[in-house]
């Protein structure tokens, strides 16, 4: 149980430190209120290796951490900065992490390797789109409407059509890694848990 615990932690951190620097590769263009960054990787790679509670947490705790005024959101931090144009994404993303887990637990469970790589591949990115991607616009867009005072149209001409490309691509690298990486996944899930979880009936 302690041993667990400590790989807990130890992914945990790892994971945040993984989001951090993910979210500080940003681009930004002439106008645009949204930066292109790597954070909804961060987030999938959260969700793909870590069991529920910890993908949540490893989120969660770069958003405390930020709170307090520490430069982790693309050099910046503190609560102006989450509560600012794109804080409707930041607070989604670690529950797009949690849920992210919970479907490719799900689909683990089921999963054998031996089977269609590339319907797996299919599924792996169809749970990536939807959870790390599609979910965080449901409080991303409302927010910078409120913030921005835009209209809905204008918030999804800046904060969602620019993207949907590079969400696909991002949701295709994670889809194609937890492929290749199907074993280690299932390994590090199972050995941060207190019990036997659904994916260690993965069938190699």
């Amino acid at each position: 149980m302690q041993s667990n615990n400590i790989r807990s932690l130890v992914f945990i951190a790892l994971f945040a430190a993984l989001f951090i620097i993910m979210s500080s590769l940003t681009i930004k263009f002439g106008g645009s209120f949204v930066p292109f960054t790597l954070q909804t990787l961060g987030v999938i790679l959260a969700g793909l290796f870590l069991n529920p509670r910890n993908a949540f947490l490893s989120i969660f705790v770069v958003i405390v951490l930020a709170a307090f005024g520490l430069p982790l959101f693309s050099g910046a931090g503190g609560i102006t900065h989450l509560i600012g144009h794109t804080g409707g994404f930041i607070f989604a993303f670690p529950f797009c992490a949690l849920l992210v887990s919970l479907a490719v637990g799900a689909f683990l469970h089921r999963f054998n390797a031996k089977g269609n790589k590339l319907i797996a591949i299919i599924v792996f990115f169809v749970i990536f789109e939807l959870f790390s991607s599609l979910c965080a616009y449901v409080t991303g867009i409302p927010w910078l409407m409120h913030v921005l005072g835009f209209s809905f149209q204008k918030a999804m001409a800046v904060g969602f059509y620019p993207f949907i490309i590079v969400d696909a691509l991002k949701s295709l690298v994670g889809a194609i890694l937890a492929i290749s990486l199907t074993p280690y996944i299932v390994y590090i899930r199972s050995s941060t848990s207190s019990i036997s979880t659904q994916e260690t009936s993965y069938k190699a």
